[in-house]
This record gives structure tokens, C-alpha cells and sequence, in this order.
């Protein structure tokens, strides 16, 4: 079975040919936008394109885990974790 993954080059190059636009400027525009969510992210905000991709940070609790070397248990601090929410035509997409 082929590769069906499409990384960021590929992306850029599909929605530059789609688009009639430029892959400079396209590769500008989604560099824009990730650099754009991670900061509305870090800011505890939350970013939400309807019916595709909701995303936000969540917090989680301090907890005990375990070391699967050794056994032996430890600590895990508090902290942040991001959350994805696929949208309903993202969901249907993948049906």
C-alpha cells in the first residue's frame, strides 16, 4: 500500500497548485497561521475553525507514574498539554 501521509512541502505545493497562488506565499501564510495558534495556545486561548479543527491547552493534575525500566515510581509535576478537536466535516471526511 502507498504512503497516503502529506507533509508540509507536499501541502504547500497542493495548495499553491489549487489556488493559482504562489508556494512562496503560501508557505508564508500557513507559517503565519502555526505561528499564529501556537501563540493563542501558549496564551491559554483557543483557536476554533468551525466544522474542521478545534484546538486548545488543557492542565493536568500532578501524578504518581512509574519508571518502565527500573519499577520504581515518580513524580510527574502539573503542567500543559494541547488538545485537538477534529470538526464535523472532518469527521465526515474520514467515514
Amino acid at each position: 500500500m502507498a504512503d497516503k501521509s502529506l507533509n508540509k512541502t507536499e501541502l504547500v505545493a497542493a495548495v499553491a497548485a489549487a489556488s493559482g497562488q504562489s508556494q512562496a506565499s503560501v508557505d508564508g501564510v500557513l507559517n503565519a497561521f502555526f505561528a499564529t495558534l501556537a501563540e493563542t495556545v501558549a496564551k491559554g486561548g483557543k483557536v476554533t475553525i468551525p466544522g474542521w479543527l478545534g484546538v486548545e491547552r488543557t492542565a493536568t493534575a500532578a501524578r504518581t507514574g512509574r519508571n518502565p525500566q527500573t519499577g520504581a515510581e515518580i513524580k510527574i509535576p502539573a503542567g500543559h498539554r494541547v488538545k485537538l478537536t477534529a470538526g464535523s466535516k472532518l469527521k465526515a471526511s474520514a467515514k
